[in-house]
């Protein structure tokens, strides 16, 4: 028997194997179907990939923007509830603007504004309604809304208030004072920008407030004090004559909302320090303090830049300083305000030794 071996043919055409190919054996339209396969595939992983970065991007920072949000409104003192002679304040700022030139102005809760004579005192009976100025008297309309009133002193000018509640306040040049006519809420507050001296009437069952910006408030009950706050300068500064008054400040931080205090006795002076955020109290004579009431400035042992800086808003002038001259050497004197410019500059060359020549055009005296 003869046994004949025949190979197997498979009938079924050989499938190409795409996955793991032999590049010698593909065709020109294989290969190139291939490679749009591979294109396609990766990139497609790069749009995931994209995609997901994308995604954990915006996940952090929604959660950044949360964080932020919530340190912000739990921690920053700016959130703090504000009395509402501030928020007035603020919202106001624009409307009421400070000049250095001209005349002393009274601007009503209607926004009506009224030029002041010079030594003429703004008076308000005990309901606030009716107001003594210039010799004539005003009706303000009623409100059950808190009305309040606003002086504007400008460089060279005082003015002097008597409030609705008895309160005696002298305004410095550069000036503005807010205040309620009358004090109808369970505090009296008034809203200061400038220096001003107080002599607050006696009220124990409603506490007297002075707000000034940079969260600084001054406290009393019925005392005797002079607040200086002026926007330009580094310090903002109490100095207490007679009774007791509590000075705070609430820090400006995200962090932290923290309120210092001091409480002064007279003859004290607490002083702030905007930049540190801190408040360093001394005692010494503060009666020179508060001579410009009176119509005179009186100086013991000051560095001549406060002393000129003094004299700039009193009298409405710049200095300039040509001389180079020791800055620890302190001086002190009397000056009477209503002395005409040239008497001045006479008595600061008597007092300094240095050379002051006027310029009346430019109302600039230069220090030779």
């Amino acid at each position: 028997m003869f046994l004949t071996f025949c190979p197997l043919i498979d009938r079924e055409p050989k499938k190409k194997n795409i996955l793991n190919p032999n590049f010698k054996f593909l065709t020109k339209e294989d290969k190139a179907d291939l490679k749009a396969r591979i294109a396609h595939s990766i990139a497609m992983e790069k749009q995931r990939a994209k995609r997901k970065r994308f995604f954990i991007l915006s996940c952090c920072t929604a959660a950044v923007l949360v964080i932020g949000l919530a340190i912000t409104f739990v921690f920053n003192p700016s959130n703090k509830s504000i009395s509402p002679i501030e928020e007035f304040a603020n919202i106001n700022s624009a409307d009421a603007v400070l000049e250095k030139n001209g005349e002393v102005k009274l601007v009503l809760a209607g926004k009506e504004s009224i030029t002041v004579a010079d030594s003429s005192t703004i008076a308000y009976n005990i309901s606030g309604s009716t107001i003594q100025v210039n010799n004539k008297q005003l009706e303000q309309k009623k409100s059950l809304e808190p009305q309040y009133n606003t002086v504007l002193v400008p460089y060279g000018k005082r003015a002097h208030l008597s409030l609705a509640d008895g309160t005696l306040v002298w305004l410095n040049s550069g000036s503005k004072l807010i205040y309620p006519t009358p004090f109808s809420t369970k505090n009296r507050e008034v809203f200061l920008e400038g220096e001003g001296i107080f002599d607050v009437a006696h009220n124990a069952s409603k506490p007297f407030f002075v707000r000034a910006a940079n969260n600084y408030s001054v406290r009393v009950l019925g005392t005797l004090f002079n607040v200086s706050c002026y926007p330009v300068d580094s310090k903002v500064s109490t100095a207490l004559l007679r009774g007791k008054v509590i000075v705070s400040y609430s820090k400006k931080s995200f962090f932290t909302a923290d309120t210092i205090q001091a409480e002064l006795k007279p003859g004290m002076i607490a002083a702030l320090d905007k930049k540190l955020q801190t408040i360093q109290t001394t005692v010494q004579d503060v009666e020179p303090l508060f001579s410009w009431r009176k119509g005179y400035y009186e100086f013991s042992k000051q560095k001549l830049p406060s002393v000129l800086e003094k004299l700039t808003r009193y009298y409405n002038v710049n200095f300039i300083i040509n001389k180079k001259m020791n800055q620890n050497e302190t001086y002190s004197g009397v000056f009477t305000l209503n002395d005409d410019l040239d008497k001045v500059v006479t008595t600061l060359e008597a007092t300094t030794g240095f050379e002051f020549i006027y310029d009346k055009k430019t109302r600039k005296i230069t220090i030779n």
